[in-house]
């Protein structure tokens, strides 16, 4: 059979390729074939250092109080900036420190009574039917039963966002396929004003989206021979708002497209 993923070097999918694709069928041909990535954020790196204290909060065998866990994510944090090649300016780096303090002194005094959990950063490899790649990707903390996917955001959540629902079902359905059942998932939101936990309800719906979405992607790129009639075959919609806050990607598709 004709490996449509092989001939444009596409080695396996992603719940953030796929979102990107969900979003716009341009963008997630931008990112799959031509590997355009945006530059990181500030706000990325909040992220990183809160995910990556909660993974030593809960695995350290030693208590952690709350004065070491803020510490130690504000020494991650600084360190992620520090290391990075791209300049931010300096009131945005501030801003997201005082961020990553607050997020940590809120869902302290919650997970640091949580279990130690079964593994953290654990990767996945879900294979679909008729899909000759992969979807990988790393769950944030699994449980007997449960996957959890930790999300750090400026303001307070109500729900859960489509995109990490879909991120979250790619879990879970590979946890299904190495085990035989199906644990339950669910996103943890931490902000500076609180932590709020949502479980995953509608599961049948998003994995038939993340299902849909890989067959989608495969026949697009089987619907071309060469990269020229790939870009021919889909039209960028720069009317969406999500094409104003990635440059990188705005620029190669009026470069690669026929816009």
């Amino acid at each position: 059979m004709d490996n449509p993923f092989a001939r444009f070097g596409v080695e396996h999918l992603s719940a953030t390729s796929m979102n990107q694709f969900r979003a716009d069928p341009a963008l997630g041909i931008l990112y799959l074939v031509y590997n355009i990535r945006e530059q990181g954020s500030p706000a990325m790196h909040r992220g990183s250092a809160v995910d990556e204290t909660i993974g030593a909060l809960l695995s350290d065998e030693d208590s952690m109080n709350q004065s070491s866990a803020c510490d130690l994510a504000t020494r991650t944090y600084d360190a992620l900036i520090s290391k990075t090649d791209e300049v931010y300016a300096q009131h945005a780096i501030a801003k997201e420190r005082d961020v990553v303090i607050a997020c940590m002194q809120r869902c302290y005094p919650i997970m640091s009574d949580w279990d130690k959990p079964l593994s953290y950063q654990q990767p996945i490899n879900l294979s679909l039917q008729d899909i000759e790649v992969p979807v990988i990707g790393y769950i944030d903390l699994r449980y007997p039963g449960e996957v959890r996917e930790l999300k750090t955001s400026g303001k307070r959540r109500r729900s859960i966002i489509d995109d990490h629902a879909f991120q979250v079902s790619t879990y879970a359905m590979a946890i299904r396929q190495e085990s035989g059942a199906w644990p339950s998932a669910v996103l943890d939101y931490i902000c500076p004003t609180g932590m709020e936990s949502f479980q995953l309800q509608n599961g049948n719906k998003w994995v038939k989206k993340v299902v849909d979405t890989a067959n989608s992607i495969r026949w697009l790129l089987a619907a071309a021979s060469t990269e020229a009639e790939l870009c021919q075959l889909i039209q960028p919609d720069f009317s969406k708002p999500l094409w104003r806050y990635r440059p990188n990607s705005r620029a190669a598709a009026k470069s690669l497209f026929e816009c």
